[in-house]
């Protein structure tokens, strides 16, 4: 499944870390914004690889949708884009801090307003540092994803670095926010340069 054609929208930090990083790996990749003329994203030596164009080109560029946007606005855009992203996997990154705002995920709104697209939650538990150099202190950190179908989203976070782990269909991404919200408290007193590591036997 290399060489996926990934739309990102979103040009702040962890937007911009993703393509970054999506297309250092081959990828390719659009990054949207609503505002593409004034977008400023941090692309690096991704620059020239990475066109930035309006939200519902990015969207239909790819094969795997990422919203890598504030919680505040997230569900808002998926439902403008909901049309564009039918039969698509569309990726939720945003985390609502520090507290939930509703009784069901962010992820599970976010499918309501896409009712036509697979969701899922992947690319939350870390931040937007650490998301091309998950490696810490010599340990591949862990990407956790929850959908129906996450083979797409797996197979991008292997080739970032991360070790994926399906935690779940889309039920469980509660429980990958409720994890984010504790990787951001812990951020608070340990600094940014921090991962979870999933083990096993």
């Amino acid at each position: 499944m290399s060489g996926m054609r990934v739309g990102i929208i979103g040009t702040g930090s962890v937007g911009s870390a993703l393509a970054r990083g999506f297309s250092a790996v081959d990828h390719d990749v659009v990054l949207g914004s609503r505002n593409p003329a004034a977008a400023t994203p941090d692309l690096g030596e991704s620059a020239d690889a990475v066109e930035v164009r309006d939200q519902q080109s990015a969207a239909a560029h790819g094969d795997v949708v990422v919203l890598a946007l504030p919680a505040s606005v997230v569900t808002e855009v998926a439902a403008d884009l909901a049309e564009t992203m039918a039969g698509k996997t569309v990726v939720d990154a945003a985390n609502e801090y520090p507290e939930a705002k509703a009784g069901r995920s962010l992820a599970a709104r976010v499918a309501d307003a896409a009712p036509d697209a697979t969701v899922v939650k992947a690319f939350n538990t870390i931040g937007a540092n650490r998301m091309t150099d998950p490696v810490v202190d010599g340990q591949r950190a862990t990407m956790f994803v929850a959908g129906a179908e996450t083979a797409p989203v797996e197979t991008l976070a292997a080739d970032l670095g991360f070790d994926p782990v399906v935690a779940g269909d889309l039920s469980a991404a509660a429980h990958l926010e409720h994890l984010a919200r504790f990787w951001i408290h812990l951020s608070r007193s340990e600094g940014r340069d921090i991962a979870f590591r999933f083990l096993r036997e």
